[in-house]
């Protein structure tokens, strides 16, 4: 193909400033990546030229199919299989739509199996977990390779870099990444079976388990937020980030979940997440962090699809709202637990506190070092 021909799809315009940059992109594509013309008409249109060669080998070889075939030839009913692909997060295909490929199948194979050990409907809630997390991967590696790769190099206009970086991606990382995942998620399961071993708590309907639950939060994150600037801030929560998680990690604790500019945490251990919560008061200051104020609470909590519920869980979300920056506040049961134990930890009294959703004042008491 020659820039003519770029130029008849109106992929390329000779008289702009930057034509033979633009030029160099599409030749690469065509030359090194194999991209037709109308599929690059059709990145174009859809302003992905640049990261074309990041997502084009993502769809496997062979033949596509639609769902109904992808689910006939996993031997799974078709009506199954697309309960499933909404509960992954995506929406219903079209009934002619072939896009679809192996991997699909097998995953409805999969989808098979687990049905003959669990209730559909349990399966379907796992396959919703997988959706949540593996989204939020596929984010976070998009947003990463958006910000760290083409940003800098579109600034200097080095689109062909962009390119040929996407490409190389593609080619050495891309499939790796699911040894990576695979690997880590057999750590994380091991470790969770540890976890409930510890508690010692017999399986239960609802998996109850006794837990100590954690919120940690910045103070003055709103108006941190309005004041600084976007590089800014995401620099500043990478930090908060990176520090929590770590110091998490150290104590034998477990990251819950992220919200913004919180993290909750869990441990089967209350005097672990006493000291713990000191830690990351103390960690976020040494990082040049906004203040850390954190509420910690013990109790039974039902641990369903990934994620805790219960009292204990929205005590310590409430307690943390009442702490003053650069504290930990807790209540009076999870004192009275450990009051006899001697730890890197005291209790001070902080008074009633009235927590939307728990009727009484709640008696509170300040963690502190001893």
């Amino acid at each position: 193909m020659s820039a003519q021909d770029f130029a008849a799809a109106g992929l390329y315009d000779p008289d702009a400033p930057d034509a033979p940059e633009w030029l160099a992109v599409l030749e690469y594509l065509q030359q090194e990546v194999g991209a037709s013309i109308p599929e690059m008409v059709q990145a174009a249109q859809e302003d992905r030229l640049l990261s074309m060669a990041a997502f084009r080998p993502l769809r496997p070889p062979g033949p596509r199919l639609t769902l109904a075939e992808a689910a006939e030839a996993a031997g799974v009913d078709p009506r199954l299989a697309a309960r499933a692909w909404r509960a992954a997060g995506f929406p219903d295909p079209r009934p002619h739509e072939r896009r679809f490929g192996e991997p699909d199948v097998g995953f409805f194979e999969v989808l098979r199996l687990a049905c003959e050990f669990l209730p559909e409907d349990a399966v379907l809630q796992y396959v919703r977990t997988i959706g949540t997390a593996t989204a939020q991967i596929a984010e976070s590696a998009v947003a990463l390779m958006r910000s760290n790769v083409e940003a800098p190099l579109l600034q200097r206009r080095a689109l062909v870099e962009i390119v040929r970086t996407y490409d190389d991606v593609a080619r050495r990382l891309v499939p790796r990444l699911g040894t990576v995942i695979d690997t880590l998620h057999r750590h994380h399961v091991e470790a969770a079976g540890r976890r409930y071993s510890d508690i010692g708590a017999a399986p239960s309907a609802t998996n109850v388990v006794p837990l100590a639950v954690g919120f940690a939060d910045l103070s003055d994150y709103t108006g941190l937020s309005a004041r600084l600037a976007a590089e800014d801030l995401g620099r500043m929560l990478a930090r908060f980030e990176a520090t929590t998680g770590d110091t998490i990690a150290k104590a034998g604790a477990h990251v819950a979940k992220r919200i913004g500019d919180a993290v909750m945490f869990v441990t089967s251990a209350p005097g672990v997440a006493c000291a713990l919560a000191l830690d990351l008061v103390d960690e976020c200051a040494r990082a040049g962090l906004p203040r850390l104020r954190v509420g910690i609470a013990f109790g039974d909590v039902i641990v369903r699809h990934g994620d805790f519920y219960g009292p204990v869980v929205n005590l310590a979300s409430r307690l943390v709202n009442e702490a003053a920056p650069g504290t930990v506040l807790t209540d009076a049961t999870l004192r009275d637990r450990l009051e006899r134990v001697r730890g890197p930890y005291a209790f001070l009294p902080a008074g009633r506190v009235p927590l939307a959703g728990f009727g009484d004042a709640v008696v509170a008491h300040q963690v502190v070092r001893p």
